[in-house]
């Protein structure tokens, strides 16, 4: 009986720790993963042409990897600021592709505005705050 307990002990114990091995090595990909898509983020913020960004670019990430991606930008209600829409594509060392990864984020970039878009919507701003009564 003690056999057979110490026996299922050692199984629990030997699961226990392929669990553990199992979680490091995931955290260990999520932190390139995590990585990746900040360097991503970093080249389209860093970008001042907008038909740059709204083409296919390819960046080049640590381990031979690389990172498939672009933008697509609206003009959101304010002057220079835009609605931004990154879709990222992965590879690892070996070539394979990782699931597409698609994020959304605000972002301020006066460099992306038409000048007659700014005026208009500058133009709008002051009309809506000129209207505008305070008590």
């Amino acid at each position: 009986m003690a056999l057979v307990i110490f026996a299922f002990s050692g199984i629990i114990l030997a699961s226990s720790y392929v669990n553990v091995l199992s979680a490091h090595q995931a955290a260990l990909h999520r932190d390139d993963f995590v990585g990746d898509l900040r360097m991503v983020r970093e080249a389209l913020w860093a970008e001042p042409a907008l038909d740059k960004v709204t083409a296919w670019n390819d960046l080049t990430l640590p381990d031979d990897r690389t990172a498939h991606w672009r933008a697509t930008v609206t003009q959101a209600p304010v002057a220079d600021l835009f609605d931004v829409v990154l879709e990222v594509e992965l590879t690892d060392a070996s070539g394979k592709k990782l699931p597409a990864i698609t994020e959304t984020c605000r972002l301020l970039r006066p460099t992306w505005s038409l000048p007659a878009d700014r005026d208009k919507l500058r133009t709008e701003a002051r009309t809506k705050l000129a209207q505008r009564t305070f008590q």
